[in-house]
């Protein structure tokens, strides 16, 4: 059984104009990638909806479970719970169709929120790579 876990977080500087994504993918609880990149003009629900679009395409192959970790509740909110997805509506297509394609990769895509700063390891790791990208 093939289990992916990737933690997500995004974050913006308003000083540098810089956003930045980290993202950390664990396969079966052992830790094989980390990735972060950097935007300018952008936002910080931005950077944290780019994650977890980032997260979404590392799907390339079949695996049995993916669950999709993020401290924000604006991501979670929008993707699961119905909220009304008003503003960065470009974004939010391109979040559909790649979570299109990762469902036809795995039948179960769970999203979790995890609280932020908090002492979880890989949050902690991922907020890192996120700020590190805005500097």
């Amino acid at each position: 059984m093939v289990k992916y876990e990737i933690y997500t977080d995004g974050a913006y500087s308003s000083k540098n104009n810089i956003g930045g994504v980290g993202i950390v993918i664990l396969r079966d609880g052992h830790l094989i990638q980390k990735f972060n990149k950097s935007y300018k003009d952008t936002t910080n629900n931005k950077m944290e909806l780019m994650a977890v679009i980032f997260a979404l395409k590392s799907v390339k192959q079949p695996i049995d479970s993916l669950t999709i970790y993020s401290d924000s509740m604006y991501v979670i909110g929008c993707a699961t719970l119905g909220w009304k997805r008003k503003k960065n509506v470009l974004l939010w297509k391109l979040f559909d169709e790649v979570y299109e394609d990762a469902k036809k990769l795995t039948s179960e895509i769970n999203f979790v929120h995890v609280k932020g700063h908090n002492g979880n390891r890989y949050n902690e790791m991922v907020d890192k790579l996120a700020v590190q990208a805005t500097q």
